[in-house]
């Protein structure tokens, strides 16, 4: 079935069954009067909120925009605390994590970045940066049924595609991923890879076999 367009009066579970991209996710929260500076899951959270019936005015961020980290490199240890400190990730930050593992570069993972925002969200006081060290040394733990990982349907999508034997036969593999994820995401099957997508849409993926 074709996504059909957004409207107030859809069920929760045909708008969940469909993807949207988070600009449209923002379009609808913005012409709704939801907040719209908001992750990919809290944007969907709000709309979510809506559908149920829950009144405009009672759907508020449930998030609050932190200032601008302050906190110099030196002065932070894994102890510190994330939001009565001043804490952000930030260059500081990076600097921080370098000296810590010894590194000349560092990047901040997306797993410390949920684990962030989880933080902020729930007003964790007791939030440390050791608890961002613990998702960056593990990131895939505990973040399966997080909210916000959820959304990163398509990565997921390639990432299983590309895993599977059977796409090792076809030419332009990413360009194969794209036009079944383009299959998925306009209708309500799960937004995940399978075997059967192969079959399915084998007329239109079949030019690309080796």
């Amino acid at each position: 079935m074709v996504r059909p367009d957004f409207n107030k009066n859809m069920r929760i579970k045909d708008f969940q069954s469909y993807y949207w991209y988070k600009t449209e996710l923002q379009q609808i929260c913005k012409k709704h009067s939801l907040p719209i500076t908001a992750t990919k899951a809290e944007l969907t959270a709000y709309i979510i909120k809506l559908l149920a019936g829950v009144p405009v005015s009672k759907i508020e961020a449930t998030r609050k925009i932190r200032r601008k980290g302050t906190l110099k490199a030196g002065s932070i240890t894994p102890n510190t605390n994330i939001l009565a400190s001043g804490f952000s990730l930030n260059n500081e930050a990076r600097a921080f994590f370098k000296a810590y593992y010894g590194l000349s570069q560092f990047s901040f993972k997306k797993s410390m970045a949920i684990k962030m925002r989880a933080i902020e969200t729930t007003q964790d006081k007791m939030g440390t940066v050791q608890d961002l060290i613990d998702v960056y040394e593990h990131p895939y733990e505990n973040l399966v049924t997080n909210a916000e990982e959820q959304t990163y349907q398509w990565n997921n999508f390639v990432k299983t595609f590309m895993a599977d034997d059977c796409t090792k036969v076809y030419r332009e593999r990413m360009i194969v991923a794209s036009i079944l994820w383009a299959k998925v995401r306009e209708s309500n099957q799960p937004k995940q890879y399978s075997k059967e997508l192969l079959k399915q849409y084998q007329s239109d993926i079949c030019q690309y076999l080796s």
